[in-house]
């Protein structure tokens, strides 16, 4: 018998029936996480769709264009540890995904759902229930017994799960100047751009050397240490990330176990920011000031751009 996937929102249950043939690796661990309350994250540059975390690495399993994705599919991105369902047809994007099912019936309700979702995010954080019906809660995993960087480092990923962790609450609550958008803004790039390297790395397997990987795992986070511990003063955040150095560097855990860590805490880290940018109104700004200062005034009437003397 076919499992179904619930996706509750507003009191309301969704299913999606899940193909278990496609990426049955992909979907059994994903199924081993539920059931959870997760956030919900608007789609930036494909569009039609929604999306949100969950705590499973694994790689591509019987890949897909994203862009064939029909509206209503339900999949996996392996890059992100996103799922995903889209409600219509998506912009260009290059991608590859594991389909994991589809919305059963009509997906006017999601589509209505996104659409407020989008225009509201930053403003509140959209949550929703996502389980089997049927199945026990998901088991923690054990955390290491030694009071070390790598337990630390464990810790913390188990709790940015969890929680918002106060190093976010610290940032937004920081005033002055362009703060806290400045701050926001840097530190979820940066741990962005930090987490798709670690799972690029860790995605690698044995086609590069666990030297080479270590190199540049610990060269990437350096970098970000500097820029969210640094500029943005997530304080507790670097202690983390260098947390990930000297567990790389003690090598008394297998590299692969350390990626997997720092790929689940960075990208955590990464979506607790992303909750708090309004990216479709700021995306609206950005379109309202390119009719006043985009090439001859493009989109509106001929405007020099004003340049500001020192």
């Amino acid at each position: 018998m076919a499992e179904t996937l619930i996706f509750s929102v507003d009191g309301i249950e969704h299913e999606i029936d899940l193909d278990t043939t496609r990426s049955p690796r992909t979907l059994a661990r994903i199924l081993d996480a539920l059931p959870a309350t997760v956030d919900v994250h608007c789609a930036k540059i494909a569009g039609s769709h929604i999306m949100w975390p969950v705590p499973v690495v694994e790689r591509l399993e019987a890949g897909a264009d994203v862009l064939a994705m029909p509206p209503g599919a339900c999949f996996y991105w392996p890059e992100r540890q996103y799922l995903e369902i889209t409600y219509d047809a998506l912009q260009a994007e290059t991608a590859s995904v594991s389909y994991l099912g589809r919305v059963a019936g009509d997906v006017g309700w999601l589509r209505d759902y996104a659409e407020r979702q989008r225009r509201e995010q930053g403003r509140r954080i959209f949550r929703a229930g996502v389980f089997v019906r049927g199945r026990s809660s998901a088991r923690a995993a054990a955390m290491p017994e030694e009071p070390d960087a790598w337990r630390r480092l464990c810790c913390a990923r188990r709790d940015a799960w969890k929680e918002e962790p106060a190093d976010v609450r610290a940032l937004l609550d920081r005033r002055g100047l362009n703060l806290p958008f400045g701050a926001l803004a840097m530190a979820e790039g940066e741990l962005r751009k930090l987490h798709e390297l670690l799972w690029r790395l860790w995605n690698e397997g044995e086609r590069r050397g666990d030297a080479e990987k270590v190199a540049i795992a610990v060269f990437a986070l350096d970098a970000a240490i500097g820029r969210v511990g640094g500029f943005c003063h997530m304080q507790a955040t670097a202690k983390s990330l260098q947390d990930g150095i000297a567990c790389l560097t003690q090598t008394l855990v297998p590299s692969e176990a350390i990626l997997t860590e720092l790929v689940l805490y960075v990208g955590r880290m990464a979506a607790w920011l992303d909750l708090h940018i309004c990216w479709w109104p700021i995306n609206e700004l950005t379109l309202e000031a390119l009719k006043q200062t985009g090439p001859n005034g493009r989109g509106g009437a001929k405007r020099p751009l004003t340049v500001a003397s020192e």
